[in-house]
């Protein structure tokens, strides 16, 4: 691989790591760096091959939060089986999607993804001293099984999902919703990247590049506290890439 290109994976998975890690929209900057950067990667296989990094991302931001102790795990042996269960099927179908519907709904998921990166995670927070929902009844599961087929099918904006679910719904503080949106992350992606691998889907060399900055830039943002201002400039840097990646892939 050319090294610039190396190099650009490189930082791409940086600001991704980072961001996934804070709070989510990474993959708005994955799929489409491999897509420009990835020797001419059709849609489907930059959003299998992306699943390399975003595993390698999470395991670091997984580790530095347990290490932490901010880990909520009781409730992950509650948030995890919904979730795997709809990941593997949203997996399976997204190896069975073509290309030529894959694209338009991806460039369609970065455009309403983009939007949504504006808005500050810490709305969703609740209150300090709130206590967590027990996740119980149907809808609990339905609404987590859901949000696995979609991380399955189309990884761009499932971190923004899940913390939704997490801080919104079951109402973790933002440090322990995304430690638990890590570990949950990380299992789903664990299994979904065996399903892409299986289907011959995933290229290892850019998204090894990409991995190495993932992962400092999860290791980076999951011990650093940032500003809400910090936070914001990233998401308005982000978002203006998304739409730059977004009219090259669509005028190539």
């Amino acid at each position: 691989m050319d090294p610039l290109h190396a190099a650009a994976l490189a930082g791409a998975g940086l600001v991704a790591g980072a961001l996934n890690t804070l709070a989510g929209g990474g993959s708005l900057l994955l799929v489409p760096a491999l897509m420009l950067l990835g020797g001419g990667m059709p849609a489907t296989e930059a959003n299998a091959s992306s699943r390399v990094a975003i595993f390698a991302q999470c395991l670091a931001g997984a580790t530095t939060f347990a290490r932490g102790g901010v880990t909520p795990v009781q409730a992950a042996v509650r948030v995890v089986p919904p979730v795997l269960v709809g990941a593997l099927l949203g997996a399976w179908l997204a190896t069975e999607l073509p290309n030529r519907i894959f694209e338009p709904l991806l460039l369609g998921t970065l455009a309403v993804m983009a939007i949504g990166m504006l808005v500050n995670p810490a709305r969703f927070a609740p209150a300090p001293g709130t206590e967590p929902r027990e996740v119980r009844g149907v809808l609990a599961y339905a609404g987590l099984f859901a949000a696995g087929v979609y991380g399955g099918v189309l990884q761009a904006g499932a971190g923004l999902v899940f913390l939704g679910i997490l801080a919104g719904g079951l109402r973790f503080d933002l440090v322990r919703a995304n430690a638990l949106k890590a570990l949950v992350m990380l299992v789903y992606i664990a299994a979904t990247v065996a399903v892409f691998a299986a289907a011959g889907m995933v290229h290892w060399e850019p998204a090894a590049f990409m991995s190495i900055g993932s992962v400092i830039g999860a290791w980076g943002a999951a011990r650093m506290a940032m500003s809400a201002r910090g936070v914001m400039i990233t998401k308005v840097v982000v978002v203006c890439a998304v739409i730059g990646m977004g009219v090259a892939i669509a005028l190539r």
